[in-house]
């Protein structure tokens, strides 16, 4: 019940009657007003106290995150319910070694047709034929005909290429609906002298992010009733950078103060956790986004996750980097004993494909670390930043979201 100004001075008219009712206005004007100002007191502390506790389960979270990056080797193995796919298509990009690779396989090992999305093509149908020759093994007992492996060319450090392949899709494939689009292609570091792509774009960012965002641009409309789009992540989110990209037009690597004095450029891990950090971004506002007309009702839903520390190809060319240059890929050097197997790496992803947990269909847009959902900044995140974000990620890649495929 609202408590009214002329109600109070009603209340304390006996007390306060002075004839011409100036003090009984004036004492209850002032009630009314000190009701006010502790109503709203009250409703400002209730919600600092709110999001006290939204930052309290952040930290908790990357306390968690550190820890299964860290020491994951220890931790339980996961399991994941088989489902079969029959008749479902997935696309994979980066799919011909680590965890892309182990993903396209379980894909392919439950039925579903698979496409290996790869920079290098002749790499991409090795592990086309890897998949095949494990579907021809005894006991599997599925379908391995001609055809439903297959490895298709697409670099993610091109926007051309990315074109190129949606083009070729659209074409080739009629536009057959998509219902699992997995993005993993990514590298934790630029080859040397090669910072920049002959676009003008930062390569790391173009690799590991701008190239999946074009990607879903280009094939959003391809995508079918119920499908999931899913990124490999990584607990580096959490040292993220939205806003670099803010002063640093096509994600283009600029060196702090600290990197000037010490002779070096950007770590190449702040860079990698940049685009980590845009990527569960990226998840989270494509879900609002499919909430609204013309996908209202088709139950699209994206997902990024974390697969812990896994041994891969792709930090390879980090193992010998000296402490001064890059800290953080030396402390994860120094940690590779404890590195967990590529099987577990993929796991979440590959739930998060599959699943029909209904957890994870009622909460798109989430970031997942071993099948469990957990708190990422860009839920703490003002979302005036995240729209201006969009807005330089549509700048790097020629026009807005609904122009891009004009």
């Amino acid at each position: 019940m609202q408590i009214k100004g002329a109600d109070v001075a009603g209340a304390v008219s006996p007390i306060f009657d002075d004839g011409g009712g100036a003090n009984q206005r004036a004492t209850g004007a002032a009630l009314n007003a000190s009701f006010t100002c502790g109503l709203g007191i009250f409703t400002m502390l209730r919600e600092l106290h709110g999001v006290a506790r939204l930052y309290e389960r952040l930290f908790l979270d990357i306390i968690v995150s550190i820890f299964y990056t860290l020491f994951g080797g220890l931790l339980p193995k996961l399991h994941v319910p088989y489902r079969p796919l029959d008749g479902k298509i997935a696309i994979v990009t980066g799919a011909n070694s680590g965890i892309g690779y182990q993903l396209a396989l379980d894909l392919a090992r439950r039925g579903a047709t698979v496409y290996l999305a790869c920079r290098n093509v002749s790499k991409g149908e090795e592990a086309v034929q890897a998949i095949n020759q494990d579907l021809n093994r005894s006991g599997n007992h599925i379908d391995s005909k001609a055809g439903r492996v297959q490895a298709l060319q697409l670099d993610t450090s091109s926007m051309s290429s990315v074109r190129k392949f949606a083009a070729k899709w659209t074409d080739e494939q009629k536009g057959k609906p998509i219902d699992i689009l997995i993005h993993n292609a990514g590298i934790s570091s630029a080859p040397k002298g090669q910072d920049i792509t002959e676009e003008g774009l930062g390569t790391i960012y173009a690799t590991n992010f701008l190239g999946s965002f074009l990607l879903t641009n280009l094939l959003e409309f391809s995508l079918a009733a119920g499908a999931r789009v899913i990124f490999t992540a990584a607990a580096g989110q959490y040292a993220g950078n939205l806003t670099s990209l803010l002063s640093r037009p096509g994600g283009v690597p600029k060196p702090s103060l600290l990197d000037n004095l010490l002779g070096r450029k950007t770590p190449d891990s702040q860079l990698y956790a940049d685009t980590k950090l845009m990527q569960t971004a990226f998840a989270s506002t494509l879900q609002q986004r499919w909430t609204r007309p013309p996908f209202a009702g088709k139950t699209l839903s994206a997902h990024a996750f974390m697969p812990g520390y896994v041994s891969t190809p792709i930090f390879g060319k980090t193992a010998t980097l000296p402490i001064y240059v890059d800290p953080v890929w030396w402390a994860l050097k120094a940690f590779s004993a404890l590195s967990i197997p590529v099987e577990q790496g993929g796991a979440t992803g590959l739930w998060l494909a599959t699943t029909r947990d209904l957890e994870v269909r009622r909460h798109g847009g989430s970031y997942w670390d071993r099948m469990t959902r957990r708190m990422s900044p860009v839920q703490v995140m003002d979302p005036g930043v995240l729209e201006r974000v969009w807005q330089c990620w549509e700048r790097d890649c020629g026009g807005r979201w609904e122009e891009l495929g004009g």
